[in-house]
């Protein structure tokens, strides 16, 4: 299969059990190039390491406005592609720009080494990361959106981590921590409300299904709770 003979070139020249850029590479050989430039989007379930699955979302090249998705499992040494559906409804809302992954600096495993520091600097332990790949409405810039998951499964962080640059973009903790600033608003305060509304409107950016992020535990249940005040 010209897939497997693919990734077991790959492996001279990067490890794919830690593949992003080589995501793209196995849908243009086995979907064709036009598929593979219109990727907007890559999840992975959540997992204790770096992922071994991941959902391809790209639009359609042959259906304008609708997406195709395919699920890319690694199998030992190589990636391996199924289709798995296509048109209008496979996302609730589609990121704007496709990626470009000749831009991605720093993968998956790289991202999760950024979020383990900071999780830590934030006094926040997490086992499981779900992982999202998509580019910057404005910018284009390929960036990760990390939901990191405490032992109960439930969302005790979120991490916005550039694929360019490595650069926390934005992060926020269920204990309150996010950037660690002196002059952080009081609690209870106008400024707290304004900023969990900063909050809420960065972690809503990245839910792109109906079913990402619904567990979100005890720290967006306050954030939302403002919103009802």
């Amino acid at each position: 299969m010209k897939t497997s003979l693919l990734c077991s070139l790959l492996l001279a020249s990067a490890s794919l059990c830690q593949a992003n850029p080589e995501i793209a590479t196995v849908i243009d050989q086995e979907y064709g190039a036009a598929t593979a430039a219109g990727v907007v989007l890559l999840q992975s379930p959540a997992s204790a390491t770096d992922p071994i699955q991941w959902s391809v979302y790209a639009r359609d090249p042959f259906r304008q406005g609708e997406l195709v998705r395919a699920t890319v499992t690694l199998d030992k040494s190589a990636w391996i592609p199924r289709v798995n559906g296509a048109g209008t409804k496979l996302l609730s809302r589609v990121p704007p720009q496709v990626i470009v992954f000749n831009r991605i600096k720093y993968r998956s495993s790289d991202a999760l080494k950024v979020a383990q520091q900071n999780a830590m600097l934030a006094k926040t332990n997490f086992v499981t990361a779900s992982y999202q790949l998509a580019a910057d409405a404005a910018t284009g810039a390929p960036q990760w959106g990390l939901a990191l998951n405490g032992t109960d499964g439930n969302e005790v962080g979120f991490i916005v981590i550039s694929a360019e640059t490595g650069a926390i973009i934005h992060q926020q903790w269920n204990n309150g921590l996010a950037n660690t600033d002196p002059g952080a608003p009081a609690p209870g305060s106008k400024g707290e409300r304004a900023a969990d509304d900063v909050k809420r409107a960065a972690r809503n950016a990245w839910q792109w299904t109906g079913d990402t992020g619904l567990e979100v535990g005890h720290f967006f249940k306050r954030l939302f709770k403002s919103s009802n005040n």
